[in-house]
């Protein structure tokens, strides 16, 4: 079976999905997962007295751990098929990439696997955003 034919076997298989669809799902789901997030933030805000920068890091903290806690349980990516990337670019998708790779890699032990390969998919995230961290602090302590 050459690429063209296998080509034409997914593409009969799978089908053509609406990109108008799918980028609706994800705006109002991603809206949704911004409303959770604001009544998170609120709520601990208010039940625990705190700042809103200190209720901001638990609102942050708490998706995150929830994105670790369905991917680990094998939840997250069937959420995702239902509300495509919607949840993807929140701290959700960050904590869904790395414990995937440290799922992936338990088998290899603490060091040699988790350790070494937590970071495989997300460490150009990471690094990117600190050299863009970077050069957008220098470029707002030029201007300003």
């Amino acid at each position: 079976m050459n690429n063209k034919e296998y080509d034409k076997l997914v593409k009969s298989v799978i089908g053509k999905e609406s990109t108008f669809k799918n980028v609706m799902i994800a705006f109002v789901s991603g809206g949704f997962a911004g409303i959770i997030a604001e009544v998170m933030s609120e709520f601990y805000f208010k039940i625990f007295d705190i700042s809103l920068n200190d209720a901001s890091f638990y609102t942050f903290s708490t998706f995150i751990f929830i994105g670790s806690l369905l991917t680990g349980i094998g939840v997250f990516d069937k959420i995702l098929s239902v509300v495509k990337c919607g949840l993807i670019v929140p701290a959700t998708g960050f904590a869904n990439t790395m414990t995937s790779s440290a799922m992936d890699a338990k088998c290899e032990g603490f060091i040699k696997g988790i350790g070494a390969s937590i970071f495989k998919l997300t460490g150009s995230i990471i690094l990117y955003g600190i050299i863009f961290g970077i050069i957008f602090g220098f470029i707002r302590s030029v201007i300003l």
